[in-house]
């Protein structure tokens, strides 16, 4: 049996925005979204660096109207994710996990896609049933 490290070291998350327009990126303090904490703008090719307890889960909110999504993140080493992957549509290159409807965009990222207000408005739901 190899030994294992039980010290808390910190990860890098980078942020990149690699899309033609501007997005924001929100940490999200509890799993239901309240709490949320502040509010970072990201325009095209800028990224932000996250400094992460590895192992630990992390979630936050993308928008980019009309686009909205939440990502988890629990990553063991330095990790990139490009807004691009997130948004990205039809998700050919995601998988999915068994019963859940996240998309796993990169190794300890995992992405719900969420409906705006607006397009909650214009397309009302009918008959739709969500498994959790």
């Amino acid at each position: 049996m190899s030994p294992t490290c039980t010290i808390p070291y910190e990860v890098l998350l980078e942020f990149l925005n690699d899309t033609p327009d501007a997005a924001t990126m929100q940490v999200l303090r509890r799993e239901d979204g309240g709490q949320a904490g502040p509010v970072i703008l990201l325009h095209q090719g800028e990224s932000i660096s996250l400094v992460l307890t590895a192992g630990t889960t992390y979630n936050y909110a993308i928008r980019q109207p009309p686009r909205e999504a939440e990502l988890s993140v629990k990553i063991w080493s330095d990790t990139q994710c490009n807004l691009l992957d997130v948004f990205r549509a039809p998700p050919s290159s995601h998988h999915y996990r068994s019963g859940d409807s996240r998309l796993i965009v990169t190794e300890g990222i995992a992405v719900t896609p969420k409906a705006s207000a607006s397009t909650q408005r214009q397309f009302p739901a009918r008959n739709t049933h969500i498994r959790r």
